[in-house]
C-alpha cells in the first residue's frame, strides 16, 4: 500500500470513528440539547394578583386614582387554569429563537365596602359591582449559546414581550344627576423589550433541568416600570420524540402607563405550576 492510500485509509477510519462517537454522545444527552425544534403545550395553574389604577381622561386632579385590588375588593377568583405553550427553534450553531404564550382572565361580583374610583366614574360603597380583568403574554427571545460542555448549555440574549392587559368595572356610579348604572373599561397593549439568560443541563438521556430569567426596567414612553418573567423545571423523555415536564413559572409586571386607552398603573403577578407534554424533532 502506497503512502497516499495509507493516509486516505487513516482519514476515513478517523472520520467514521468521530461520527460514531458523536452519535453515541448525542444518545447520552437529553433532546433539549440535541433537537433542532422543541414544542411544549400544557396547562398553567397560576395564583394571580391584580392591582390596577385607571385615571380618567377628563380628570384634572393631579392626585391619581388609587390602586384597585381586583382580587380582594372585587372578589375575582384567586387562581385558574389556562392554556399555555412554548416553542424553541435552534438555527445555526449557537443561535436560537424561543417563544411563549399564555393568558389569564378572571371575573367576580362583590358588594363594595368603599368607593372605588375607576377612570371617570366613582362606584359607590354599599352597592353591587361586577368586574373582570385579563392578562395575555406573548414572548419572543433570541438567544446566543455561550457554553462549551456537551451536557449543558447556557447563554444570553434579548427580545420583547407583547402584553395585553384589560379590566372593567360595572355597577352603580356617582353622576352629576345622582347614582346611575355605569361601566368603565380600559385596555393596553405593551411591547416591552427585555434581556435575559438561560441554563439547560442534561442529567441523563431521559432527565433534564432548565431555567431562564427575563428582565425589563426602563422608561420607554408610554411605559415606565419593571417586568420579570422566570421559569425553572424538569423534563422526562418518554420516547425519542416525546417528553413530559413541569415548570414553576413566575411573571410580575409593575408598570405605569400613560397611553391613549389607559392612564394609570398595572401591578400584576402570576406564579404557579405549568405542566405539559413536549415534542422534539
Amino acid at each position: 500500500m502506497n503512502t497516499a492510500s495509507s493516509i486516505a485509509s487513516i482519514l476515513l477510519v478517523s472520520l467514521a470513528t468521530g461520527q460514531i462517537a458523536q452519535a453515541e454522545e448525542a444518545q447520552d444527552l437529553h433532546p433539549w440539547l440535541t433537537s433542532k425544534h422543541q414544542f411544549d403545550i400544557g396547562v398553567f395553574y397560576p395564583d394571580r394578583s391584580n392591582k390596577l389604577r385607571a385615571n380618567g381622561s377628563v380628570n384634572t386632579d393631579p392626585t391619581p386614582n388609587p390602586l384597585v385590588d381586583f382580587d380582594t375588593e372585587l372578589r375575582l377568583s384567586q387562581s385558574d387554569s389556562t392554556f399555555s405553550a412554548e416553542y424553541e427553534w435552534r438555527y445555526g450553531k449557537r443561535w436560537s429563537l424561543r417563544m411563549q404564550y399564555f393568558d389569564s382572565t378572571g371575573q367576580g361580583t362583590a358588594i363594595l365596602e368603599e368607593d372605588i374610583e375607576w377612570e371617570d366614574l366613582t362606584f359607590l360603597a354599599g352597592t353591587r359591582a361586577s368586574a373582570g380583568s385579563g392578562f395575555e403574554l406573548t414572548r419572543f427571545f433570541w438567544g446566543y449559546n455561550l457554553s462549551k460542555k456537551p451536557n449543558a448549555e447556557w447563554g444570553v440574549g434579548g427580545g420583547f414581550h407583547w402584553l395585553h392587559v384589560s379590566a372593567y368595572i360595572e355597577g352603580t356610579a356617582e353622576t352629576p344627576s345622582g347614582p346611575s348604572s355605569g361601566r368603565e373599561s380600559s385596555s393596553v397593549d405593551a411591547p416591552l423589550p427585555n434581556i435575559g439568560f438561560w441554563y439547560v443541563r442534561s442529567l441523563s438521556p431521559r432527565w433534564a433541568f432548565r431555567t431562564r430569567f427575563d428582565y425589563f426596567n426602563a422608561d420607554i414612553h408610554p411605559y415606565d416600570g419593571t417586568f420579570i418573567n422566570t421559569s425553572v423545571g424538569l423534563n422526562f423523555q418518554v420516547l425519542d420524540w416525546l417528553g413530559i415536564g413541569a415548570n414553576y413559572n413566575y411573571v410580575e409586571l409593575d408598570v405605569g402607563v400613560n397611553g391613549d386607552n389607559w392612564r394609570g398603573e398595572v401591578k400584576s403577578r402570576h406564579d404557579g405550576i405549568y405542566v405539559y407534554i413536549g415534542a422534539f424533532w
